[in-house]
């Protein structure tokens, strides 16, 4: 049973869709994966389709539905309150390949023949005009043979796994009228539509598996064994059967694993996963919830084809049927949405998958094992198929994620290699590459003035001397640091005891880094374990405006101090100097970044590709503002006009970093 086409209209924030799911050449399904915001109508759509199942259901299994005095209980009703802000009507068409099978979900007043323009229907459903209705044309015998033969089923976002250590009264399968019935009766349902908490179901049926894949034999003599009463074709098969499920979650954990029985007097478990190198996982729900509930997910799907036919359990490439998967990348790992979901949907090419998603990542990896045209994407409430264009989104939100997991990775490093250091001095730890070249620029000059002999007396530590990762510079160090990596490394230090003292010291620019490294009315914030952190202390001449940065430790003239370079003079600019056009107080310049300007703006603006200042009568393509880096550099080595800076903003500083290291050390 496949689904070959979905309308909607006017149901909640959708106006109207009508969506023709693709089949390859072969005629096997290809996977439709519906996207959008929260709110868009991708559950919605879904709703109807499972609504579908149960209702073709009904017509040949009495245990499908939960029966009433009127027939049965409704898996959706039929609300008013649905349709549409405006529109008179919602409706929802369903149409399925088996021999005229239509749904139909109607509410409010729409006529017979303007259901027939909208959707070409031809069928005897009864109808009222004004009120709602729900039916399906479909026979008993062909409703009958489509649920023995495919697989059809729900993974709703309540799909969740009972973790092994949760008491199982706290965590009951509500849905006890759809219970697996193994036994072969006539009319009866043998797979449940909506599938969640399956765990021991799984694990009987792996039990079963691994039973039939195990060869009876008899001992002639120590040397010589028998097979008794065994097919040995049939048996490859059963093992084969086996293998496919080993190999589902061999995928999942990324590495080669296999089933194991254990002795009834061992373990807890009768069942356990191993690899080459030992025991993997000593029963089934040992494993993390989003590898359990990913394993239950594809097992079930086999498990159900191989209820219909064991062969299915051989063969996976044959079972046919629809999978619907509501927010499929729930409690999953990038690695796992990217790289495993698609291929794990790939073990079954016959079955037609139903998703929604939030996840660029799972897209992107559907894109590679699949190819740009092995899938349809429909983008909701429009129901458009998102071209290639739209995929190249996806792309730059991956690329921004790998640079993000990368720079966390060398955040991790630098972690690892401040520990192996040998120093025991304290060590102080700046926002940016060139916060600690103005406070060693400052501690170089402050300790030779004799009214400051006794704050620097003993006052002996040491900076993290960085450049950023692009940088020429010649550095040990290099990396971006910023005020999340800052924070993220501080959190990352403090949770284990350091054999120094670590001073974190940030911006006063960003609320959120202020709450974390600082306490309102002190002076530093004590982590434990050695760690502290502060943010950059206010200077009376900035009280009017505290969100500062390192450069406003100095007066705004020697913040705009400038430098001749090739026969221009460059300089760093201050926010206010000009109106919120960008325009300065001279009417001589203009800044690039308008966001930066205004009256009541401190910003510094610096030459970066996308900033900068350039004269208004002059030649534009000259960008005036400086970099701070290379501020700094010229600060730090005193290179004039840049060597007879007022340090005493810094002071505060360093009486904060004396204080820290009188302290004793944990």
């Amino acid at each position: 049973m496949y689904l070959k086409r979905i309308i909607s209209e006017n149901v909640g924030p959708i106006d109207k869709v009508d969506i023709k799911p693709s089949f390859n050449e072969d005629g096997s399904p290809k996977p439709l994966i519906l996207v959008g915001e929260n709110g868009s109508g991708k559950s919605t759509l879904l709703s109807n389709i499972v609504d579908s199942f149960y209702e073709i259901a009904s017509k040949a299994f009495s245990n499908a539905v939960k029966p009433d005095r009127l027939g049965h209980i409704l898996y959706k009703t039929i609300s008013p309150s649905e349709i549409k802000i405006g529109k008179q009507f919602l409706l929802s068409f369903l149409e399925y390949d088996i021999p005229n099978a239509q749904y139909v979900f109607k509410a409010g007043n729409l006529s017979r023949e303007e259901l027939n323009k909208r959707i070409n229907i031809n069928s005897s459903i009864s109808w009222n005009d004004v009120d709602g209705i729900k039916s399906v044309n479909v026979s008993e015998k062909d409703a009958e043979s489509a649920f023995d033969r495919d697989v059809v089923c729900y993974f709703g976002p309540d799909r969740y796994e009972k973790p092994a250590w949760m008491g199982k009264s706290y965590f009951s399968n509500e849905d006890g009228c759809h219970l697996a019935i193994k036994e072969n009766w006539s009319g009866i349902l043998k797979n449940p539509i909506t599938v969640k908490n399956v765990t021991d179901n799984s694990l009987q049926w792996l039990l079963d598996i691994i039973a039939d894949s195990r060869a009876d034999v008899e001992f002639i003599n120590d040397a010589k064994i028998n097979f008794v009463n065994q097919n040995v074709p049939e048996l490859k098969l059963l093992i084969q059967s086996r293998k496919n499920v080993e190999t589902i979650l061999s995928k999942i954990l990324g590495k080669d694993v296999f089933f194991l029985l254990n002795r009834r007097d061992q373990w807890n478990s009768r069942f356990r996963i191993l690899s080459r190198s030992g025991v993997v996982s000593p029963t089934l729900d040992a494993l993390s919830t989003g590898q359990l509930a990913l394993f239950n997910m594809f097992s079930t799907i086999a498990r159900y084809g191989d209820v219909a036919n064991v062969n299915n359990s051989v063969y996976l490439e044959n079972i046919k049927g629809i999978v619907v998967i509501d927010e499929v990348e729930l409690h999953l790992h990038s690695n796992l949405q990217k790289e495993i979901l698609p291929s794990l949907i790939k073990l079954f090419p016959k079955v037609q998958f139903i998703i929604t998603t939030h996840s660029p990542l799972f897209l992107l990896g559907m894109r590679d094992t699949f190819g740009e045209d092995g899938f349809d994407v429909v983008e909701m409430p429009s129901g458009n198929k998102i071209d290639v264009e739209r995929f190249r989104e996806f792309q730059k939100a991956y690329d921004y994620y790998q640079h993000t997991q990368k720079h966390q990775e060398e955040i991790d490093g630098l972690v690892s290699q401040i520990k192996q250091d040998n120093s025991d001095k304290p060590l102080i730890i700046t926002e940016g590459h060139t916060d600690w070249k103005h406070m060693k620029a400052a501690l170089n000059a402050l300790k030779e003035k004799e009214e400051l002999k006794e704050l620097f007396d003993n006052l002996d530590f040491e900076f993290l001397e960085y450049e950023p990762a692009n940088s020429p510079a010649q550095a040990d160090v290099k990396i971006e640091m910023g005020n999340d990596a800052l924070t993220s490394m501080c959190e990352s230090m403090a949770k284990l005891l350091q054999p120094r003292k670590m001073i974190f010291i940030a911006d006063c620019d960003d609320k959120e880094t202020n709450k974390k490294l600082a306490v309102s009315g002190m002076n530093f914030k004590s982590w434990g374990n050695n760690v502290y952190s502060f943010i950059l202390p206010v200077p009376n001449s900035r009280l009017n405006n505290p969100a500062i940065c390192i450069e406003h430790l100095y007066s705004d003239d020697e913040i705009k101090t400038e430098y001749a370079i090739q026969g221009l003079n460059r300089r760093l600019f201050i926010g206010n100097e000009f109106d919120e056009n960008g325009l300065s107080d001279d009417s001589k310049y203009l800044c690039i970044y308008k966001n930066f300007c205004g009256p009541n703006k401190n910003n510094i603006i610096e030459s970066r590709s996308d900033k900068g200042v350039v004269q208004i009568n002059g030649d534009r393509s000259k960008n005036l503002a400086w970099t701070k880096t290379d501020f700094a550099n010229c600060v730090l080595n005193k290179t004039p006009p840049f060597d007879n800076f007022d340090f005493s903003n810094f002071i505060k500083i360093f009486e904060i970093i004396k204080e820290i290291c009188n302290k004793e050390m944990v």
